[in-house]
């Protein structure tokens, strides 16, 4: 967890990832002017916004208790460890004779659990949400229960998770096949007082993270508005786009990326980026290249246990969950009126990681498949501190921490920047404190 910590603080802040700076800004915002923050993360494309205060509460959250820039930091790593923590006891429960250890390891040090979900970006924050609702979901699909959670507690977990995503990304919708087959056989299974409490349950989870978007949906109402960012509008998205069609190969890939040790994306955007940063850290080059190699390996032995998933226990059942959510994830696309980006399911990573685990239940019996991984994790720590060494003085918050500490200390939100619907979603009009170049 301190390791985490100590590099999430070193993460993209300024810019090139605006996203970044401007889901800070919600909870500042908040915080600074004592205002409700009715609405959470900006969607460029249409103008508007996600409807639901949990994203400002989430950013705001640590600075009633400590006000330092460090504390949405702070708030952030807490929920992902606990959550990544949940996530690796109820898979050592599902998979007890798979070392501990490995699971940990993995998943608190899988690239885009380490460089993308410690960044202060709404996509961080749907993780807690989508680990409580598959480890639910699996609880309620009678193939894959290992009965660690009730029902009861199960269906209330789904229903907290969607309302809980609704607040902060679009993505929520990719949870709607799972919930589906869950009351499937919660119906199929005819007993009336056991539908009843589940049904229940689940509106009782709706309702309890559901309640910050209660005020948003009484002042601004239903009725969608694309000229304008206070108004709960999110349809403006929702068009054909068979162009996506072609996006197949890629969806593939990306998919299964989130399970992989996929390090190139995080280490730069681009090939020739990419070869400078080794350049320039020689000392971890060699882990890096090394990392990166594994992560394409990994993606082949996905695909190869998808196609050829064996017998082991839970396995084909798990598959086909594996290739719902791929479907989910491909059927969606072809709905979306732009070009779905990496991180826009990450709250598949559940799935996926929990399908890589149990992939390696067998090669992990040898020993020496057990030494390669202590090789893999050692790797991954390298190359994240070249990276974290590189981004502290380039984008990281600590390029000009004390442009918060005024806004902080003055209760002005705007020393650190403008949100963009103060700008009217102008980006020419966002600003950046001194000494800071967008």
């Amino acid at each position: 967890m301190l390791i985490r910590f100590a590099f999430s603080l070193t993460n993209e802040f300024w810019f090139p990832d605006q996203d970044v700076l401007q889901i800070y800004l919600i909870g500042l915002k908040s915080f600074t002017t004592h205002s409700y923050p009715y609405f959470g993360a900006d969607l460029v494309y249409n103008h508007s916004q996600i409807p639901g205060a949990l994203q400002g509460f989430l950013v705001s959250a640590g600075w009633y208790v400590w006000k330092i820039p460090e504390s949405p930091f702070i708030v952030l790593n807490i929920l992902l460890s606990a959550s990544l923590g949940l996530l690796a006891w109820y898979t050592s429960k599902r998979l007890p004779d798979l070392p501990k250890v490995f699971i940990w390891a993995y998943l608190f040090l899988i690239p885009w659990s380490f460089c993308f979900f410690t960044r202060i970006v709404n996509p961080s924050y749907v993780i807690p949400g989508a680990i409580l609702f598959f480890i639910a979901f699996f609880e309620t699909y009678p193939l894959l229960r290992v009965n660690v959670v009730s029902k009861r507690l199960s269906f209330f977990l789904m229903g907290f998770a969607i309302c809980w995503t609704m607040q902060l990304h679009l993505s929520w919708i990719l949870f709607g096949p799972f919930a589906a087959l869950s009351f499937f056989y919660l119906l199929k299974g005819k007993n009336w007082r056991t539908t009843r409490i589940g049904v229940v349950s689940f509106l009782v989870g709706c309702i309890v993270s559901g309640s910050l978007l209660l005020p948003t949906l009484l002042r601004f109402g239903f009725s969608p508005n694309e000229g304008s960012s206070s108004a709960p509008s999110t349809l403006g998205l929702i068009q054909v786009n068979l162009e996506n069609a072609k996006e197949l190969f890629r969806d593939i890939t990306m998919y299964y990326g989130y399970g992989s040790f996929d390090i190139t994306r995080f280490i730069a955007a681009h090939t020739p980026e990419r070869i400078q940063f080794l350049k320039d850290y020689l000392w971890a080059a060699p882990f890096g290249v090394f990392l990166a190699l594994i992560g394409i390996a990994q993606v082949i032995f996905l695909l190869y246990k998808t196609a050829r998933p064996g017998r082991e226990d839970g396995m084909r059942p798990l598959r086909n969950m594996l290739l719902l959510g791929l479907a989910a994830l491909y059927g969606s696309s072809l709905f979306s009126k732009v070009r779905v980006p990496a991180h826009a399911a990450v709250l598949l990573f559940p799935l996926v990681a929990l399908f890589l685990l149990h992939s390696f239940r067998t090669p992990l019996t040898r020993k020496w498949i057990q030494w390669f991984s202590v090789a893999v994790f050692f790797s991954a720590i390298i190359t994240y501190a070249a990276i974290g060494w590189r981004n502290f003085t380039t984008i990281s918050m600590y390029r000009n921490r004390e442009a918060i500490v005024r806004a902080l200390d003055s209760s002005d939100y705007t020393i650190v920047g403008r949100r963009r619907d103060d700008a009217e979603f102008n980006p020419q009009a966002i600003t950046a404190p001194p000494g800071i170049v967008p």
